[in-house]
């Protein structure tokens, strides 16, 4: 999606103003998210059209190990990295890093923070195969925030923004729409890691999602 020089600036400005107020903001003032391999999904992954509202996050930029090693750094407030098999990059396999938001924003354009909700999950290579330990088979590693911390649209631009965070860290979504889909940049960073991963702000990749779902 090509973007004029008026969109960009736009993007750059909300892109600030959500790094300010997860930075400014205190630890676990947003909702706590729900992180580990299979778990209860409340985020709804369907358009009111039947058609699926999941997404994709990717970095067709970089190199694989360059991709995969930033998705580790995210999990790693709960897993530590070396326990996750090869991450896709391309956007494009079954293997990879899968999105999917339901957003609601307000008259003014500010978010309805307890109506929105993000679900990024992880299938890395190990997913489908069976557990050494337990026998059991290994299912996607998901990470769900049901509140969000902050964001904004904005109509006229079809630019948006929105900020999950909890006491382990935050992450971000800044991008712009059309009638189809939603394109942007996904940011995170830790507060803690259980594998001394960087604590520093991190560039995960790029994001496009549906906009049935996304305004679901």
């Amino acid at each position: 999606m090509k973007s004029s020089i008026f969109t960009k600036l736009a993007l750059g400005a909300v892109m600030a103003l959500s790094m300010g107020l997860a930075a400014c903001a205190k630890k676990g003032e947003s909702s706590v998210r729900v992180a580990g391999r299979g778990g209860e999904v409340t985020t709804n992954s369907t358009c009111t059209t039947g058609a699926s509202a999941i997404g994709r996050i990717y970095d067709k930029s970089s190199t694989a190990n360059s991709f995969e090693s930033k998705v580790k750094i995210f999990v790693s407030t709960t897993l530590p990295g070396t326990s996750f098999g090869n991450i896709d990059a391309t956007g494009s396999q079954a293997n990879g890093v899968f999105v999917t938001m339901n957003l609601r924003f307000d008259a003014s354009g500010q978010i309805d923070k307890t109506s929105s909700k993000v679900l990024v999950q992880i299938r890395d290579s190990l997913v489908g195969t069976k557990d050494g330990e337990t026998g059991k088979e290994i299912p996607p590693y998901e990470v769900q925030f049901t509140t969000a911390y902050a964001g904004s649209v904005n109509k006229a631009n079809k630019t948006f923004t929105v900020t999950f965070q909890d006491s382990l860290g935050w992450i971000a979504f800044t991008g712009s729409y059309d009638a189809t889909n939603a394109f942007g940049t996904v940011y995170f960073q830790n507060y803690s890691s259980v594998d001394n991963s960087p604590l520093t702000q991190q560039t995960m990749g790029s994001f496009w999602v549906p906009s049935c779902g996304l305004f679901n």
